[in-house]
């Protein structure tokens, strides 16, 4: 999601409107006015911030007293620029009714993702960028050591959509170890590099000062109030594994290699820095309610100004804009201290109340996956089938798309993924567990840029497992031989199903069945939340809506004794809700069964 923020000096009201991404360090005095819905304004028990006393000499800002011509003429430059690039700012339609959701010193936030989008930037204002650029790759030149020209280099390619160039400038860093390695990671991290931009930012947390590195590791503004204490405890030399646990967790997709999340967690810290290093739109004292808001929620990728109307006497309110849509991918508490026992809640992306946002750079929006896990026997191993169906209201774009399913007990041992580069709208991949583990089943559209997922425990079948769980499929299996591998290619998906549809079901039966000792086979669906009246006219048959399927065979078994068993099922139009679907098999006097909730949705 995004956010903005609103900030008064004295007499003059400054907005800036900010989105999922890093915070930045500093406190300012501020007079709080004004509320606006997805945008922060000051609140009045702001009016008393205590000013940040001057800082003291930054060493990436350099010796401007043995500057070369070069490094001179960028600073200058650049602060020109932003001087120009200020006065220039286009008005902003949007944020008016906005409400203060999280007040940060002289900052409120608000959730900005359905806001109007921001104004095109002035063409003149791209031209002094290029022309910055320009000025900053020369200096650069002549000086890699100039801490400054490098991450100001950096910085302005990613605001002005060149992630190669930021690369470009990250690499050519010949300064202070540290910084050139986190500029790296910021700029890998913006060009979707997730796995090199790990690999940067774990040198720069190695070589930089032990101080530096406790406070760029700190999690505690990405989490709950509840669990900071506890958090706090730890110290700074014993959090590496909660760190690790807990950004794995918030991991959007884990089929991309890299944490991104955790990325983006460093990459926050090194553009506040960069931010604090010299003049921004809001040509504001550096202060930690800047530096939080960009932690938690980011830094602005665009500017525009807002006023409050003709009877409003304050100059126009600088507004920074983020990416969106954003979205929280923090786990709950109860998510972090038990993953396996979470809920479904645990994952919930569109929390409204977020400790942090993030907007992906690969994914403009992050859907809820239709879906079904299933599991099925393989010896000491149990198969699970994650089905997946992408539904016309994600809007995931045309195919191919590609899949995974990842399943990750969160210890040391490696996690197990397979994965799809092809697949199409809906199917079954197919994973083997041991033991209980976290299922993160994901769908990323590289054409249509969304991405959908789900994440859920699973437990593999006991040892003395008799019948398997059912897969919902397309179409039944009409071999004589049914197989899981190649049923699995045309999954139905979900279980979400429409009235009137025929589906298909695939089970596995491990115990023996043969004419001379069959088994009996019963499939019924009952609706579920009926009330008293309609389940009594159920049971003396003047309610067929609430038991739409019923069927009963004797099975013989397959002349190859194997276990897959199909069939095919016409669902009627029923009326839409909840419906128990249950498989039973009996016989020997031996009765097992299976059961999932199937939710029939209206023809449309």
């Amino acid at each position: 999601m995004s956010v903005a923020v609103r900030f008064v000096r004295t007499a003059a009201l400054i907005g800036v409107a900010l989105a999922a991404y890093p915070l930045i360090t500093g406190s300012l005095a501020a007079q709080a006015t004004g509320q606006g819905t997805g945008q922060g304004v000051l609140s009045d028990t702001a009016k008393t911030t205590q000013v940040q006393t001057a800082p003291s000499a930054d060493p990436l800002r350099g010796n401007l007293s043995t500057l070369g011509a070069l490094s001179a003429q960028a600073r200058s430059q650049q602060d020109a620029f932003e001087r120009n690039h200020r006065q220039g700012l286009r008005f902003y339609n949007g944020g008016a009714d906005a409400t203060c959701e999280v007040p940060l010193g002289r900052i409120c936030y608000w959730n900005n993702n359905g806001d109007v989008p921001p104004p095109a930037e002035r063409s003149d204002a791209k031209i002094e960028r290029e022309q910055l650029l320009d000025m900053l790759a020369r200096a650069q030149s002549a000086d890699p050591k100039d801490d400054w020209v490098s991450g100001m280099r950096v910085r302005y390619a990613i605001e002005g959509q060149q992630p190669d160039v930021a690369v470009q400038a990250a690499r050519a860093c010949g300064g202070t170890t540290w910084w050139c390695h986190a500029l790296q990671g910021l700029a890998l991290q913006n060009a979707n590099q997730f796995a090199a931009s790990e690999a940067a930012f774990a040198r720069a947390l190695e070589t930089m000062p032990a101080a530096q590195r406790c406070e760029w590791t700190d999690l505690t503004m990405w989490l709950e109030p509840s669990t900071q204490g506890a958090y706090k405890g730890l110290g700074c030399d014993n959090r590496a594994a909660f760190n690790k646990k807990v950004l794995r967790l918030a991991q959007p997709l884990w089929m991309l290699p890299g944490n991104d999340v955790a990325n983006e967690f460093y990459a926050r810290h090194t553009m506040s820095r960069v931010h604090s290093l010299a003049r921004i739109p809001y040509d504001l004292q550096w202060g930690n309610d800047l530096l939080e808001s960009q932690i938690r929620y980011g830094w602005p990728m665009s500017w525009s100004v807002q006023n409050g109307g003709v009877a409003d006497p304050r100059p126009p309110q600088v507004i920074g804009h983020e990416p969106t849509p954003s979205y929280d991918f923090m786990p709950t508490p109860s998510a972090i201290e038990n993953p396996i026992g979470a809920g479904a809640d645990a994952w919930d992306p569109r929390r409204k109340k977020a400790r942090m946002r993030y907007a992906t750079r690969y994914a403009a929006g992050f859907g809820a996956l239709p879906h079904q896990f299933a599991r099925f026997k393989r010896g000491d191993t149990t198969l699970v089938a994650g089905g997946f169906r992408l539904m016309r209201e994600l809007e995931m774009g045309r195919a191919p798309y590609n899949a995974a399913l990842t399943l990750d007990a969160l210890t040391t041992n490696a996690p197990v993924q397979v994965t799809k580069d092809d697949a199409g709208a809906n199917r079954a991949l197919l994973a083997p567990i041991t033991a209980p583990m976290l299922a993160s089943l994901e769908v990323l559209a590289p054409t249509g840029k969304r991405a959908a997922r789900v994440r859920a425990a699973v437990q593999p079948l006991p040892a003395d497992t008799r019948l398997s769980d059912f897969l919902l499929l397309q179409r039944g299996d009409p071999s004589p031989t049914p197989a899981l591998e190649r049923n699995a290619e045309q999954a139905y998906g979900s279980l979400d199903i429409v009235g009137g549809t025929q589906i298909g079901i695939y089970w596995e039966m491990y115990r023996p069945a043969s004419p001379s000792s069959p088994l009996q086979v019963s499939l019924r669906a009952t609706r579920l939340g009926a009330s008293f009246m309609q389940r009594l006219g159920s049971s003396v048959g003047l309610s067929k809506a609430l038991t739409p399927v019923s069927i009963r065979y004797n099975d013989n078994g397959r002349p190859d004794g194997g276990s897959g068993r199909s069939l095919t099922l016409n669902f009627p139009s029923v009326p839409a809700g909840d419906y128990r679907l249950t498989l039973v098999v009996s016989g020997s006097g031996i009765t097992d069964s299976t059961t999932q909730t199937i939710r029939v949705r209206s023809e449309r």
